[in-house]
C-alpha cells in the first residue's frame, strides 16, 4: 500500500532563492534586487582574480541601473590605470585568511576614478574583499547620488547580507567564469582557431583550450585539473599563446575574441 500526496512547491525563503539561481542568468538580477532589499544601492559588480601569485583581475559579475556597456567600459577603464588595480589587489591581499573586509569609500576629487563616479551620479561605495589560498575577489555596491548617504541603518543592514552575497559570487564565479568572457560556441578561442581566423590559427589546440579556460577566469589549478595536464604545462601553454597572440592577459585575449566577431 502506497499514499499519494498532492505535489507542493519547494518552500524557498529569499536567500534560498537566491543561492538557487547561483548557477543561472538571472543571478546578478537576482542579487541586485537582494541586495535592494537591505538598501538603495544603484549597481553592484565584483572583480575577481584566479591567480593571486600572478594577478589580473576581471570583471565577474555586474548588474544594476548601469547599462552592460558602460559597466564593462568603465571596468576595463579601471583596470587599465594601474594605481587602480593595485588598489583592488590590495585590498583582496589585505583581507584576512579565509575571512572578509568590508570597506566604505568616497571618492576624493583627485582620485582618477572620480570622474567615472561624478558622470554616473555614484557618491559612495562599499567593498567586500576576501582571499583563500592563491584566489581572491572584490565585489562592490555602489549607491546613487538620487538617495543621498547611507545612514547607519542601512549601513549595518547591508554589513548583514553582503558576507553571504559575496560568497556566492564567489561560488559562481567558480562554477562558470565571468560574465564578461561568456562567449557562445562560435566566439571561444579554440573555435576562431580551428576556423583559422587571424592570429588564432597560429595556436595548438592545446592552447587554444588554455585560452578558452584563461578568459572564463578559471585557475592555472583548475584548467590542469580540467585538461588534465600539469600546473607547470598550462603556465608554459598560456605563455606560448600569449606570444603567438601578442597579448599579456586574459582581458586582451577576450578583446581580441570581441574584435574577431565583431
Amino acid at each position: 500500500m502506497s499514499d499519494t500526496f498532492p505535489s507542493r512547491p519547494l518552500p524557498r525563503d529569499a536567500t534560498a532563492a537566491l543561492a538557487a539561481a547561483v548557477p543561472s542568468p538571472a543571478f546578478s538580477a537576482a542579487l541586485m534586487q537582494y541586495v535592494r532589499e537591505a538598501a538603495e544601492i544603484a549597481n553592484i559588480g565584483a572583480f575577481y582574480v584566479s591567480d593571486l601569485r600572478r594577478p589580473e583581475p576581471v570583471l565577474s559579475i555586474w548588474a544594476g541601473d548601469m547599462s552592460s556597456y558602460w559597466f564593462n567600459r568603465n571596468a576595463r577603464t579601471i583596470l587599465s590605470h594601474d594605481s587602480l588595480k593595485q588598489d583592488i589587489l590590495r585590498r583582496i591581499q589585505s583581507a584576512p585568511e579565509q575571512g572578509l573586509a568590508i570597506e566604505r569609500w568616497r571618492p576624493q576629487p583627485d582620485d582618477p576614478r572620480a570622474p567615472i563616479y561624478v558622470r554616473d551620479e555614484v557618491i559612495e561605495r562599499i567593498t567586500v574583499s576576501s582571499r583563500t589560498d592563491n584566489t581572491g575577489f572584490l565585489s562592490f555596491y555602489l549607491r546613487g547620488k538620487e538617495h543621498g548617504w547611507m545612514d547607519e541603518e542601512e549601513v549595518n543592514r547591508l554589513s548583514a547580507i553582503l558576507p553571504l552575497a559575496h560568497e556566492l559570487i564567489g561560488l559562481r564565479h567558480r562554477i562558470i567564469g565571468s560574465e564578461a568572457f561568456h562567449f557562445s560556441s562560435q566566439q571561444r578561442v579554440s573555435a576562431l582557431k580551428e576556423r583559422q581566423v587571424g592570429q588564432f590559427a597560429r595556436l595548438s589546440d592545446r592552447e587554444a583550450e588554455v585560452c578558452d579556460m584563461l578568459v572564463q577566469g578559471v585557475s592555472v589549478a583548475g584548467t590542469a585539473v580540467a585538461l588534465g595536464i600539469s600546473d607547470n604545462s598550462v603556465r608554459t601553454l598560456r605563455k606560448r599563446a600569449y606570444v603567438k597572440l601578442g597579448v599579456n592577459s586574459a582581458m586582451q585575449i577576450a578583446a581580441l575574441v570581441l574584435n574577431d566577431l565583431a
